[in-house]
This record gives structure tokens, sequence and C-alpha cells, in this order.
């Protein structure tokens, strides 16, 4: 006989010391509005979203940065969810230190996962589910720009950056901080179906990003870090961009041999020095496609290309889109 109330997913949003607060409140607000929604739906069809804030540290409130959150200790026996927050952090180089500071949150992550829970978790907060061994050997992503970061200290974890949001068995990781929406209608559309995820998407004026995180990533634009030498060779090529260059000239000017150059490259950037010429000349591509209404032959011009099918093969492969797509979904309107 079917039950006269609805069914309820109860979901445990961890809040923690140094934990990004809009990413701790959002999945809050997304799951409170479904259950507005259905308001007007018959009982036996609605599926009831219990979010509550949960902390694996004593105490009945956490406040951060002059927020308060109201928590209730994170018993996984009575959750079905885990929604793990951002980590707070300076630079990408904090961030392992940051990560070494939350033990118990690290030790809740893994007593969900023996529990089996769905464990969801954005930007920096895979970082965070890594740490705790918890995605050696699966697949995951994170913001773009902290792909380095994972690599380097969770090789073990089959990171795919380009994707927004990717669920692999119980967990479900997704990249930068607006993301959090898209965890929580994950779970709406996994709970309580694909036409209601729809709805709340529409209701929050949400679209399907299905191109992932590629078209938005500008890596090669970061501040430059690692020994002088790289520092020297990244403003060099900065200045290059839309001249032509060599291998050998960068290693002229930066007093080193084309070999050393290389490996410098490679153990820094994960690339080669064309490889990264390529970014930058994207990266401005992008800029003058967002901000510009010149044509793409002016485009390419000053992206050091010569013409614009040379530049349309490295965009689509580096940004993962057409350059006239990618003009129509972020550049400025006629």
């Amino acid at each position: 006989m079917a039950s006269d109330h609805p069914s309820t997913v109860r979901v445990g949003i961890l809040v923690f010391p140094g934990c990004v607060r809009s990413a701790a409140v959002v999945p809050h607000d997304v799951f409170e509005l479904a259950n507005r929604v259905q308001s007007a739906r018959p009982v036996r069809g609605r599926v009831a979203f219990d979010a509550v804030w949960v902390s694996a540290r004593p105490g009945r409130s956490i406040e951060i940065d002059g927020l308060r959150f109201a928590v209730s200790p994170a018993n996984v026996a009575q959750l079905d969810a885990l929604i793990v927050p951002g980590v707070e952090h300076a630079d990408a180089q904090s961030l392992s230190t940051v990560l070494a500071a939350l033990a118990p949150e690290q030790s809740l992550l893994r007593k969900a996962a023996r529990n089996g829970l769905h464990i969801l978790a954005g930007c920096s907060a895979t970082c965070l589910v890594a740490q705790s061994g918890l995605l050696d050997g699966r697949r995951a992503t994170t913001s773009w720009w902290l792909a380095g970061f994972c690599r380097s200290h969770f090789p073990l974890v089959a990171l795919q950056p380009e994707e927004i949001l990717l669920q692999d068995g119980p967990f479900v990781s997704a990249a930068g901080l607006t993301s959090y929406f898209d965890l929580a209608l994950w779970l709406v559309g996994r709970r309580a179906g694909a036409d209601l995820r729809q709805l709340i998407a529409r209701m929050l004026l949400l679209e399907q990003r299905s191109i992932g995180q590629t078209p938005y990533a500008t890596t090669a634009a970061l501040p430059g870090h690692g020994p002088v030498v790289m520092e020297r060779a990244q403003r060099w090529l900065v200045a290059h961009v839309d001249k032509p260059w060599t291998v050998a000239a960068l290693a002229q000017h930066c007093h080193t041999s084309e070999r050393t150059l290389l490996r410098r490259f490679n153990e820094v950037l994960g690339c080669s020095p064309v490889k990264y010429m390529q970014q930058l000349r994207v990266d401005r591509a992008k800029r003058l496609l967002e901000s510009t209404l010149i044509s793409l032959e002016d485009v390419a011009t000053r992206c050091g290309y010569q013409d614009v099918a040379t530049l349309q093969r490295v965009f689509r492969k580096l940004a993962g889109v057409p350059l006239g797509e990618y003009r129509v979904r972020f550049g400025i309107r006629r």
C-alpha cells in the first residue's frame, strides 16, 4: 500500500572551520525550493528533502567570518547523502596545509563512505575527499585551476578537469563554486526525477552546461610560479604572444639550454613551451571574442596566427568549442 507521507531524503551539509560559506548555503536553498515547488503535488508523489548542517566537531554552532551555522552532530546512519563545501585557502600551494588541519572531517568522510552515503563535493572540496583516500582509482573533477594541484598531490585519482560534474559510484564531484547548484540539482534529479530537476534549474536561471569547463579555463594566464627561469620564460612568452618565436630564442633569453628549458616546463607546467604558447594565444583569442566585434581574421593576427584556419584548429582543441560558438556564448551583444 502506498504511503500517505512523502518519502524523505536526508541530506547532511558538512560545515567546518574555513569552509566556503556559500557552498554550505546554496544546496540548502535549492532543497528548500524543491520542497516548496512540490507543495502542490499529491502527497504520494512528493520527495521531501530534509537538509541540515552537520559537523564532525563538538559544539552546536560554527561561525565562519561572521556567519553562524547551527549544526547537528554528523550521524551518518541517519543520512542518505553528504555534501562537502569547498575549502577556503589563499592559493593552491597553501591548500595542502589547510587540508591537513581537517582530520576530523576526513574521518567523517571515510565513515560516510563505509555507510554507503552519496558524497558530493565541488571545487577544493574534491581535494578534501581525495585527501581522505576515497577517490583513489576513481574518476573525479575539480575547478580547472586546481587541476595541477590535484595531479601532483593525488596521483591515484583519475582526474578529468574538463568535466563540470562527474559521478563515480557514490562519489559525485563538481567544478567551481557555482557548481554547488549542479550538485544539489543532481541529487534532486536522482531522488525526485528529471522533471523536477529541470523545473528548479529553470527557476534558478541555470542552463545545462554540457560543454564542460574547457571554455572557461585560462590556465596559462595564471600567475607565474616555479623556478626563476620559468617566471622569466613565461613573461617572455606573454610579450611574444602575437609574434613569431622559437624555443631556441626562448632558451637564449632565459640563459639556459633548450633541453633544460623543456625539462623545466614539463616539471612545472606539465607541457612544452609550444603548448604553453598555444594556451596563451587561445586565452587572448577568448578575451578578444568576449570583448570586441573585430573579424576572426583580426583575432587570428592579434594571436600570432597567419590565418583563421590555424587558430580555429588550435582553439577548438584547447577550448572545446569553435570560435564562432564561443563568441555567441560569451561575447558582447551587437
